[in-house]
């Protein structure tokens, strides 16, 4: 059967419209080509990759090269070229993109930390010192300090010292000592250790106690420093309860007290 010219380019166009290539096939059979080429040897994961490459190429090109033919020569129809993007992993394989955990920093560059505000209520400032309710000492005031303590002298003997301490000068001084009266009690005299100054001693016997009395003479003062007063006396054997003595000492317009317990 002779054909002419025309109606070999009509079959020719009609049987590649209906070519239709197995691209599995293709690509398998490149793939067994280049790992014969690598003498047995796993193919790199570029080489697969640019077999893929050629086997679309092929593919693509097919119907391009068949119509140049049909069309009876001239520059041949344009290729279109694939886009392989290769992955330089070890695998072959594209790894895709971790996200960052929650709360951890490159969570999210556009994300900005709030401030946080403590939920801690508020206390208040505690209360400055001089507002203390707490009574004064009634053994210190202004410059005087005393304090008062027994002396044992032996089973029947003892003495009530009190003891002053002032940071100022005196000009004038009385200091009392009041012994309330216990079985056996009687005074020896009392006693003091006012380096410099004249001290005048006077006891009282009164009904329920024995006063000690210490003045400082009018021409008299002391510096600042500590003295000492000490009402002497005898008591019955055994011991004296001294719960219910007492003093006071007057000086500087101020006035210091206490008892002996």
């Amino acid at each position: 059967m002779t054909m002419v010219e025309g109606e070999l380019r009509a079959a020719l166009r009609a049987e590649a419209a209906k070519h239709r290539p197995d691209r599995e096939a293709m690509l398998d059979r490149i793939t067994r080509t280049a790992v014969r080429s690598r003498r047995g040897k796993e193919p790199s994961p570029r080489l697969r990759m640019t077999g893929a490459a050629v086997a679309v190429a092929a593919v693509l090109g097919g119907g391009g090269f068949a119509q140049w033919a049909l069309a009876g020569g001239g520059d041949p129809a344009p290729v279109p070229t694939p886009v392989v993007t290769v992955d330089p992993s070890p695998s072959g394989r594209p790894t895709p993109e971790k996200a960052a955990p929650s709360g951890t920093p490159g969570a999210s560059a556009s994300r900005t930390p709030k401030n946080r505000q403590s939920s801690r209520p508020p206390t208040s400032e505690s209360p400055a010192a001089g507002n203390s309710s707490a009574p004064a000492d009634p053994a210190v005031q202004g410059p005087l300090w005393s304090d008062g303590s027994v002396v044992p002298g032996g089973d029947t003997q003892a003495g009530s010292v009190v003891t002053v301490k002032t940071t100022e000068r005196v000009d004038a001084l009385e200091v009392t000592i009041r012994l309330a009266r216990t079985d056996g009690l009687v005074s020896r005299g009392g006693s003091q250790q006012v380096p410099g100054a004249s001290v005048t001693s006077t006891v009282v016997e009164e009904a329920d106690a024995i006063v000690f009395r210490f003045v400082l003479s009018s021409a008299d003062h002391l510096e600042p420093g500590t003295y000492t007063f000490a009402a002497r006396y005898t008591h019955a054997a055994g011991g004296r309860d001294a719960n219910g003595d007492s003093y006071r000492a007057t000086a500087a317009g101020v006035t210091v007290s206490g008892d002996f317990g």
